[in-house]
C-alpha cells in the first residue's frame, strides 16, 4: 500500500494541468478584485497592493458611522488663526479631505512613533478632529469599516483629537496624530495614492470669524476680537397653530408604536401619557419627552459599546420631529446598559444646557438615550427644535485669562424662557460674553 501511495504521489502532474489552474486562480481573483474596485475605494498601485488592504474591511454597522464623525473640526490655515467649525461637516471640504486621508491611513498607512508633546506652533497647516467624548482606537476602526490593527496595535489610550497634517512641499507624505488622553501623540505616515495627492483638493484658506490658539493643550481655542452671532428661538413641532391638543402630541409620537391605532392617551397633572402593551411615553408640561420601552430585552445579542451605540443613533434618526443636528457629547455604563448622550449644534454653535433647567428635570443634556443589549429601553429629550433669528447682534470675544482655564467653549446658552446670547463655558462655569450696543 505504502509503495501504491508513493507511485502516485511522484507520478507528474501533467503541464496543462497546471496551466488549468492557474487560468481559474487568476480568473476568480479578478473578480473578488472587480468586487473590491465597486464596493470601496482604494490606492491604485499595484494589483497586490490594492488586493491586500481589502482584507481588512468588514461591513459598517448600520448607524456607526455616525461614531466617527468629529463634534467639531478646527483648520489651522497657517498664519496664527483658526476656524471652528460644528455645522454641515459632512459637506465640508476639511472633512471630505480628512476622510479621504484617514481612509488611506488604514489601507497604506505606517506607524511612525509616539511623541510625548506635540506643538502646534510647528504645523503650517492641520485639519483638527475633535471628539466630545473618550475615543479608543477599536471604535474608530469600526467606524470606518475597517478590522485592521494598525491603530488599535499602536495606539493604547482613548483619544479626542485627530490632528491631519497634508502633505506640503519638501514633504512627500501626510502625517496623522492621535491624541491620547496617557498625554501621548501617536504619528503614523501615509503616502498619497498618487502624485497629486488624496484625489481631492486641499481645502483653501477659510474666511470670516477666525479662532487663537491658547496654551498648550489643543482644546482651548479663542474667538479672537469682536463678532456677529444671530439669536435664536425655540420651536415646538408637538404644537398645533401654537397650541399643545393630544392630538398633535400623538401625531409626533407615533413613530414610536407598532400601531398608532394601538396607543391609549390620558392625562396624569399636568403629563401627557400615552402606551400600548410594550411602549410608554409621556410629555411633561417642562417640555420634556419620555420613553420608557418595557419589551423584553435579548440578552443573547452582544452587550457591547459599538452595538449600543449603534442602536442609539438609529433609534434618533428615526425621531423625525429632531431638526437639529446632534452628535454624542458623552456615555456611561450603567448595570450593564450604556446611557447615550447627545447635545445639538445650532447655527455653527452648540446649545449649553443651564444646570437644573427644566426645572425639577435632571437633564444635563437636550436628548438622552440608555441601551440594553442593542434595545433601547429609555429615551428623553427636550422637545424643542431651534432655528436661528434673523437679527444679528455683535459681541466681543475678548476672554480674560484662556490660559488659566482647563476648558473653554463657546456656545448658545440655553434659558429659562428662551435660548440666551452667546457664552463661555470654562472649567464648568458659564461665564457672559459682552454684548456690543
Amino acid at each position: 500500500m505504502t509503495r501504491a501511495i508513493r507511485a502516485i504521489s511522484l507520478k507528474p502532474i501533467k503541464l496543462a494541468h497546471i496551466k488549468s489552474i492557474i487560468i481559474w486562480a487568476l480568473a476568480l481573483l479578478m473578480v473578488y478584485q472587480t468586487g473590491v474596485l465597486w464596493l470601496v475605494s482604494i490606492t491604485s498601485r499595484t494589483f497586490l497592493f490594492n488586493y491586500l488592504p481589502f482584507m481588512h474591511q468588514t461591513a459598517i454597522p448600520d448607524g456607526a458611522d455616525s461614531l466617527v464623525s468629529p463634534w467639531r473640526i478646527i483648520t489651522e490655515h497657517g498664519d496664527g488663526r483658526f476656524s471652528v467649525q460644528y455645522s454641515d461637516l459632512a459637506a465640508s471640504e476639511s472633512r471630505r479631505y480628512g476622510d479621504k486621508v484617514l481612509s488611506h491611513l488604514f489601507q497604506s498607512g505606517a506607524y511612525v512613533a509616539a511623541h510625548r508633546l506635540l506643538n502646534m506652533d510647528d504645523f503650517r497647516l492641520a485639519y483638527i478632529y475633535e471628539y466630545a467624548f473618550p475615543m479608543e482606537a477599536e471604535w474608530f476602526t469600526h467606524g470606518f469599516g475597517q478590522r485592521n490593527n494598525l491603530l488599535t496595535s499602536r495606539i493604547t489610550a482613548p483619544f479626542r483629537q485627530v490632528v491631519i497634517l497634508p502633505p506640503l512641499s519638501g514633504i512627500e507624505d501626510a502625517a496623522v496624530f492621535f491624541i491620547a488622553e496617557n498625554g501621548y501623540a501617536y504619528e503614523f505616515s501615509v503616502t498619497p495614492p498618487t502624485v497629486g495627492g488624496f484625489d481631492t483638493v486641499i481645502p483653501e484658506e477659510a474666511t470670516g470669524a477666525y479662532y487663537i490658539w491658547v496654551g498648550q493643550q489643543l482644546n482651548k481655542f479663542i474667538r479672537h476680537g469682536n463678532f456677529t452671532f444671530s439669536g435664536v428661538r425655540r420651536i415646538n413641532p408637538y404644537e398645533d397653530r401654537g397650541n399643545l391638543f393630544i392630538r398633535s402630541i400623538q401625531d409626533g409620537i407615533s413613530v414610536f408604536f407598532s400601531n398608532p391605532l394601538g396607543i391609549n392617551y390620558h392625562t396624569e397633572g399636568d403629563v401627557w401619557r400615552f402606551n400600548d402593551a410594550n411602549i410608554v411615553v409621556r410629555y411633561y408640561d417642562t417640555h420634556v419627552l419620555e420613553l420608557i420601552n418595557y419589551r423584553s430585552v435579548d440578552r443573547n445579542a452582544p452587550q457591547t459599546f459599538l452595538n449600543d451605540y449603534t442602536a442609539a443613533a438609529r433609534f434618533l434618526a428615526a425621531d423625525h420631529l429632531i431638526n437639529n443636528e446632534t452628535y454624542l457629547a458623552g456615555f456611561r455604563e450603567e448595570e450593564g446598559k450604556h446611557i447615550f448622550y447627545f447635545n445639538y449644534v445650532i447655527n455653527n454653535t452648540p446649545m449649553i444646557m443651564q444646570p437644573n433647567w427644566p426645572r425639577g428635570v435632571n437633564m444635563p443634556h437636550p436628548i438622552i438615550i440608555t441601551v440594553d443589549h442593542g434595545t433601547v429601553v429609555h429615551y428623553r429629550k427636550i422637545a424643542f427644535n431651534f432655528e436661528a433669528k434673523q437679527e444679528r447682534s455683535t459681541a466681543s470675544a475678548n476672554f480674560v485669562n484662556p490660559e488659566n482655564h482647563e476648558f473653554i467653549l463657546l456656545g448658545y446658552r440655553m434659558g429659562d424662557r428662551d435660548v440666551e446670547a452667546t457664552h463661555w463655558l470654562a472649567d464648568g462655569r458659564i461665564l457672559p460674553v459682552p454684548i456690543l450696543r
